[in-house]
């Protein structure tokens, strides 16, 4: 990612930046900054996201972050600083798109569901997201904290594993027994609605 413009403004130091961005709230202060590390911010991002135009998007993004953040935050290192709300930044993304991990592995089925016209509906989502959390409801206590864990929290197996004090191997179990047992449900549910 390239991201250069040429400033006018005498060598600042971060501090320096900062404590006059504050003041003046100008926002080629901060362009300074963020010449100044938009290699890290995109590594950051790249290393998270996995993905180059996403991680792009993303540093963007943090310019916005950094905009907000930093009219009030006492920085003592910006580039520690500014490395954890960049990583904190890509994993708010990849959290956001966990949590719509469940309801997509039930998108083909549900689109292609005959008794299910219009999946766009509001009623239908209502009935769609009612679905999944009355399955998730009937699942072992193990599979719906692991499930619940891994994707509305995102965490990893390792930290399941930790907090529900298993091996990362019953994670995986879990996880993998609790989607077919969900998938299952599911399957049932609309089932049912096909009978009525």
């Amino acid at each position: 990612m390239k991201w250069r413009s040429a400033h006018t403004r005498p060598l600042l130091s971060d501090e320096d930046c900062i404590a006059a961005y504050q003041k003046l709230l100008d926002v080629e202060l901060l362009g300074i900054l963020f010449d100044r590390y938009v290699d890290l911010i995109f590594g950051v991002c790249l290393k998270y996201l996995k993905d180059p135009t996403e991680s792009e998007d993303a540093a963007m993004e943090i310019f916005e972050v950094l905009a907000q953040k930093l009219k009030s935050h006492k920085v003592d290192s910006f580039r520690s600083w500014l490395y954890i709300v960049t990583k904190n930044h890509c994993l708010q993304i990849l959290r956001r798109q966990r949590r719509t991990a469940l309801t997509e592995v039930y998108e083909d089925h549900i689109v292609h569901s005959e008794t299910i016209v219009h999946p766009e509906d509001g009623i239908e989502l209502l009935i769609r997201e009612n679905g999944i959390k009355d399955c998730l409801e009937k699942l072992p206590l193990a599979q719906k904290q692991s499930l619940e864990l891994f994707y509305y929290e995102s965490r990893s197996y390792q930290e399941i594993a930790e907090l529900l004090i298993i091996d990362k191997e019953q994670v995986r179990s879990n996880i993998q027994n609790g989607k077919r047992n969900l998938r299952i449900c599911f399957d049932r549910n609309s089932a049912k609605t096909n009978e009525r």
